[in-house]
């Protein structure tokens, strides 16, 4: 478990939610913790004041962090809230680096309703899943786009996921590429209609397969950026 935190020279606070939980996990004075920040800087720190509300202490050592091969950046069709919210929790564990909804034909068009509401929650759901598996950023929540303006103005090459595609493995693609910084296209629980791959091929998305099964669309965001990090 580690906890993000505000870090000035020697010194770490936790804000109020931050302190609150470093009690409930059952965490005193005196104890050591670790910390970062959601922007790559880990640190190993030392509890000197904890209440309900705040916490603070001193830096003990700066951590080395983890760099990750490539920057995924996962386009992911709108789907249930339930699903959403399980795919945004593998996609951190996976160490993707941004997440952008997708309005493609087949997706949950109400859902991307009330989007700052959704945005807050999301955040949420990605800083406890990062706290838990030490990843030392926090991914990115982009604005959502609609699929043909996505495809249409990418900026880094770019890999979509299709159900019909046999030829070429993901992993295969990656590899080739060797790019660093990747866009992934993952489409709905309907998938994506024939139209929208060939969108995606004119603007020379490459189509890729993630196996032999048909997964939900959650699993196949986990499967693709845990994939492509490799």
């Amino acid at each position: 478990m580690q906890f993000i935190a505000k870090v000035n020279n020697n010194t770490w606070t936790l804000d109020e939610d931050e302190a609150r939980h470093l009690k409930v996990v059952r965490f005193k004075t005196g104890d050591t913790i670790n910390l970062f920040d959601g922007k790559g800087g880990l640190w190993l720190g030392k509890i000197e004041t904890l209440t309900d509300k705040f916490a603070s202490g001193t830096i003990l050592e700066i951590l080395k962090p983890f760099k990750p091969k490539r920057k995924i950046i996962l386009c992911f069709s709108v789907i249930s809230r339930p699903a959403t919210e399980e795919l945004l929790n593998l996609c951190t564990q996976a160490g993707v680096y941004a997440l952008k909804p997708i309005i493609s034909a087949r997706c949950e068009k109400d859902l991307i309703k009330k989007w700052q509401t959704k945005q807050e929650r999301w955040n949420q759901i990605i800083l406890s899943a990062a706290k838990q598996c030490h990843t030392p950023y926090l991914p990115q929540i982009l604005e959502p786009q609609n699929f043909s303006d996505a495809v249409q103005n990418l900026k880094t090459k770019a890999l979509i996921c299709y159900e019909d595609e046999h030829t070429l493995p993901l992993l295969s693609a990656v590899q080739k590429l060797n790019a660093e910084e990747l866009t992934i296209f993952i489409g709905p629980e309907g998938g994506y209609e024939p139209s929208e791959i060939e969108l995606a091929k004119k603007n020379n998305v490459i189509s890729v397969s993630l196996g032999d099964f048909i997964l939900r669309a959650q699993s196949a965001a986990f499967a693709a950026v845990w994939g492509a990090m490799q």
